[in-house]
C-alpha cells in the first residue's frame, strides 16, 4: 500500500536495497474508489494512484516479491523474514501490512495452534505431514495449486471450500476431483481442536456438525498478522494494532511500522507521511 511503497521509494533512493513483500491481503486502494483529498489531484482513482506509487518505487530500484511473510525473527541483528520461497536477511524492517486482521475473523483454535499443526504454506510445512490426514481450507486459484502440491507430497488432503463457491473456481475444483481429492463443498470450518497440536476439526453444513480427525490444517487466505507479530515479540494495543512512537519505531529496535497497521488516521496522505518517516528513521538506524 501507500505506506510500504513510500518507504521503499525513500530507502531505494538512498542507495539501500529495498525489498517489498506484496502478500495475499491487497491494499484497500486496490478496490478502485475515487480519492478527492490527496494533494495534487482534484480526483483520482485509488488503483491508479497505487499504480503510480508502485511504478515510482520500482523506477528507483525497489524490488517487489509477491509473497507473504510466514515467520519473523526480529529481536536479533540481523533480522530474518521467512516466505514460501525465501529466507530473507535484513538490517532493518518496516511493517506496513495494512489494517490488522481482527481476532473475531479467526477460526477458533487457529491462533493457539499456529505452528503446531496450523499452517499457511504447503511448501513450507507439507512434507511434515506426508502420509497423514490433513485438511485444507479456502477457495481460490492459489488454494487449488496448494492442495495439488500437498497431494503431490503424499499428504492425505481433503478440502473444505467454505459456503461461497464462485463459478470461476469450478474448473479448479474439477481438477482436484479428477485427482481423487475429497471435497467438502459448501462446508465451513468452525473450530480447530487439540491440546498441544492439531488433533481434529469441526466442520458444518446446513446446520449439521461433524468432527474430523486430522494432523494438520492448511489455511489459504490472508494470514492473520497479529499472531505473527505477537510471536515476534512486537507490542500490540487493545485494537491489535502495532504500537509505535512519533518516529514510527515499534517496541523492537530496528523495526518500524507505518500506515493502517498502526491504526492512525487511516488516510492515504497520512500513510505516505508515516512511510516516509519510517524509512528515514530506518536509514538513520542503519548509520549507527
Amino acid at each position: 500500500g501507500p505506506a510500504g511503497l513510500t518507504a521503499a521509494l525513500y530507502v531505494a533512493r538512498a542507495g539501500k536495497k529495498a525489498l517489498v513483500l506484496d502478500g495475499r491481503n491487497p491494499s484497500r486502494m486496490a478496490l478502485g474508489y475515487e480519492i478527492e483529498n490527496y494533494p495534487g489531484f482534484l480526483s483520482i482513482n485509488s488503483q491508479e494512484l497505487l499504480n503510480k506509487f508502485l511504478e515510482q518505487a520500482r523506477h528507483h530500484g525497489a524490488e517487489i516479491l509477491k509473497e507473504d511473510a510466514l515467520a519473523l525473527a526480529l529481536e536479533s541483528q540481523p533480522k530474518y523474514v521467512t516466505t514460501k520461497s525465501a529466507f530473507i536477511e535484513a538490517q532493518a524492517v518496516i511493517i506496513a501490512t495494512g489494517k490488522p486482521f481482527s481476532k473475531e475473523r479467526m477460526i477458533p483454535g487457529e491462533e493457539e495452534l499456529t505452528g503446531r499443526g496450523v499452517s499457511y504454506c504447503a511448501t513450507c510445512d507439507g512434507p511434515l505431514y506426508r502420509g497423514r490426514d490433513i485438511l485444507a481450507y479456502g477457495l481460490s486459484e492459489e488454494t487449488v495449486e496448494e492442495v495439488l502440491e500437498l497431494d503431490q507430497m503424499g499428504c492425505k488432503v481433503r478440502l473444505v471450500t467454505g459456503r461461497k463457491i464462485k463459478p470461476e473456481y469450478e474448473p479448479g475444483l474439477e481438477r482436484l476431483k479428477q485427482k481423487g481429492i475429497p471435497l467438502l463443498l459448501n462446508y465451513e470450518l468452525k473450530e480447530i481442536k487439540g491440546e498441544k497440536r492439531v488433533e481434529k476439526v469441526v466442520v458444518e453444513k446446513d446446520g449439521q456438525v461433524e468432527e474430523i480427525i486430522v494432523s494438520a490444517v492448511f489455511i489459504f487466505r490472508e494470514i492473520p498478522s497479529t499472531a505473527l507479530f505477537t510471536k515476534a515479540g512486537l507490542q500490540l494495543d487493545q485494537r491489535q494494532c502495532l504500537v509505535v512512537d512519533r518516529y514510527q519505531r515499534t517496541s523492537l529496535e530496528g523495526v518500524f511500522a507505518a500506515g493502517d497497521v498502526t491504526c492512525g488516521s487511516m488516510q492515504v496522505a497520512s500513510a505516505v507521511g508515516e512511510g516516509c518517516v519510517a524509512a528515514m528513521q530506518a536509514l538513520a538506524y542503519l548509520r549507527k
